[in-house]
């Protein structure tokens, strides 16, 4: 299973409020990578937040056993990206459709084999002070847990709520395949940014992530989590996502700020 991440900081916050430009590049990103998808894109506006500058558009689409997704943060001017595919693609064509859609001052990207802890950079450093969240993933074989779309709907429905997070929509599950082995897709959008599962109905594989844009409790969380799904986990790993992002994110007080700072570059004296 491949992963990609992306972190960008000091973009441009109206292409980050953009429904319609988020929408098309979703529903055109996977064709110029050669991926097939499972649904159309689906988009949340996201601005009613218990943290007004937190607030910005969460959006997704399912990709033949994986998934796309991308929060954008406008007030902060930040985005994260992850791409989820059991197919190969170009890591490096995708970056740069990201920063030709989404330019940004400041990025940075991982490719990632779930299978493989040896394509994992080094992660361990994590300041819970000065990044933006944790990423967990969950890599299951043997998969014993939820199995049917109703049973994964139901515990995913629920999830947010035993683990302290937020949800910000109902799950959407989907059923697809790849080659000739099914595969169930459930997704979550959470407040603090997203939980999906991957289950491959023959190999008996499952492929969890849990992405927040706040750290937690992760002896308790991850307790909880294996508790659900009891299955033999075979890759456990907890990311930084947005490294030094309390120091690049920007706050709407100095954008404020900005929107009269042409005042002190007047011409104020002259000699007519």
């Amino acid at each position: 299973m491949n992963h990609f991440v992306m972190d960008a900081y000091n973009g441009y916050r109206s292409r980050l409020d953009d429904i319609t430009l988020v929408h098309e590049f979703l529903e055109e990103m996977p064709a110029k990578l050669g991926l097939k998808t499972a649904m159309p894109p689906f988009i949340l506006p996201y601005y009613n937040g218990v943290v007004p500058e937190d607030c910005g558009i969460s959006a997704f689409v399912f990709l033949a056993g994986g998934h796309f997704t991308i929060h954008t943060f406008s007030f902060r001017e930040a985005y994260y990206v992850d791409m989820v595919s059991v197919a190969p693609f170009d890591a490096a064509k995708l970056e740069r459709i990201i920063r030709e859609t989404f330019p940004a001052e400041k990025a940075a990207s991982y490719l990632l084999e779930r299978d493989s802890k040896e394509s994992y950079p080094d992660f361990n450093e994590i300041d819970e002070e000065m990044d933006f969240g944790p990423h967990l993933f969950l890599d299951f074989e043997d998969y014993n847990g939820p199995k049917t779309m109703d049973q994964l709907f139901s515990v995913f429905d629920t999830l947010p709520f035993e683990i302290g997070m937020t949800p910000i929509m109902r799950p959407y599950v989907t059923r697809n395949f790849v080659e000739d082995e099914p595969v169930i897709s459930i997704m979550t959008m959470i407040a603090e940014s997203h939980i999906s599962l991957h289950y491959f109905e023959k190999s008996g594989l499952a492929y969890l992530d849990l992405f927040s844009c706040r750290f937690f409790n992760y002896e308790e969380v991850i307790g909880k989590i294996k508790q659900v799904f009891n299955s033999a986990v075979v890759n456990e790993t907890l990311i930084s996502r947005g490294s030094k992002y309390q120091q690049f994110k920007k706050v709407a007080a100095p954008q404020a700020r900005d929107s009269g700072s042409w005042v002190r570059n007047v011409f104020r004296h002259s000699s007519i």
